[in-house]
């Protein structure tokens, strides 16, 4: 199947890099490839959220309604959208190589009758606009997170809380998810879901 690629190493621990992933309501801070069209959609297994991407900046933008079939924090989510004879999957993955460093994977899948007919006209573009987040992130994770974030001596830290330190900076998970609305639980995902065989959600297709 048709796919397309863009990876990264950024210097953050693997929980940062995911916490900036899924903050889709901050991605208009950062992120000039994705869009969060509706924040009030939050990100969790078998839910529909309502994004847009340009794939070139400045240039249009396309929204699409994907459903999110995979989510395995803090290193893997999935999302799939359809239209009639095409379907594109998003999956990302994070990967901490060794500690305080992680390597970012975004993978697009194409398949579909109309896939081999679509595809030629935007890969070129998409593909940029792939490398772009991942620079973007890289650039938002190490310039804003991990700098935004107050220095602490790691042995005032509970054991099970600390990290390896970034470029002299400390990091606290607990500190994490502070910067979320009132609204906005992370923890939506329920863990007991992850073991399960048949994690991998499929949505119902239209009658």
């Amino acid at each position: 199947m048709p796919t397309l690629y863009a990876e990264i190493d950024i210097n953050a621990p693997q929980s940062v890099v995911w916490d900036a992933l899924i903050r889709k309501e901050q991605w208009r801070f950062w992120n000039t490839f994705l869009y969060d069209c509706n924040p009030s959609l939050q990100i969790a297994r078998g839910n529909e959220i309502f994004l847009s991407m340009q794939r070139l900046e400045g240039d249009e933008e396309t929204e699409f309604q994907p459903i999110i079939t995979m989510l395995r924090p803090p290193y893997l989510m999935r999302w799939v959208s359809t239209i009639p004879g095409l379907r594109s999957e998003h999956l990302f993955e994070l990967q901490e190589t060794v500690p305080g460093r992680t390597h970012y994977i975004h993978r697009e899948v194409f398949s579909g009758i109309l896939s081999k007919v679509f595809l030629p006209f935007i890969r070129r573009d998409e593909r940029q606009g792939l490398r772009r987040m991942a620079q973007q992130l890289k650039m938002h994770v190490e310039g804003t997170m991990l700098s935004d974030r107050p220095q602490s001596h790691p042995d005032d830290r509970h054991p099970d809380d600390r990290r390896p330190d970034y470029d002299g900076r400390s990091y606290d998970s607990r500190d994490s998810r502070r910067d979320y609305p009132r609204d906005h639980d992370p923890r939506d995902y329920d863990p007991r879901d992850y073991d399960r065989r048949d994690y991998d959600y499929r949505p119902r297709r239209p009658r």
